[in-house]
């Protein structure tokens, strides 16, 4: 099989929510459920969300927050971080953070959650979403 590529395309923004852009290897009939790649940035925005797979986030550029299991992570650029499948993870960015997100794949098929999304004001104090 010859390899593929996804052309790159700039970032948008789907309804509510941060604006980014997927790259998603769907498999042919009868194969597993390919791995999703997704490049999305945060900017004094909040996103939760539940997955039934883990999702790993790279941070390129910027700092970002990360709550799961009632734990806060501080991840920065070079950074890596995992949220593990079933866990509902908040993810926020007080000024900017841009992220190359991996998952899956969902051998059952199961789809993810959105919890929420929001536009959120840096506290110097506490940092994390309202």
């Amino acid at each position: 099989m010859p390899p593929r590529k996804f052309p790159a395309t700039p970032l948008t923004r789907r309804g509510e929510g941060p604006r980014g852009h997927a790259f998603i290897a769907h498999a042919p009939p009868g194969r597993p459920q390919q791995l999703a790649v997704m490049e999305w940035e945060l900017r004094g925005e909040s996103w939760t969300d539940e997955h039934p797979h883990d999702e790993l986030n790279y941070v390129l550029q910027g700092h970002l927050f990360v709550r799961c299991d009632g734990e806060t992570t501080d991840v920065r650029a070079g950074d890596l971080v995992l949220v593990p499948a079933g866990a509902v993870g908040t993810y926020w960015a007080p000024k900017y953070a841009r992220m190359l997100a991996v998952y899956g794949p969902d051998p059952q098929g199961r789809p993810s959650r959105i919890h929420g999304y929001e536009r959120i004001l840096p506290r110097p104090d506490t940092p994390g979403p309202s």
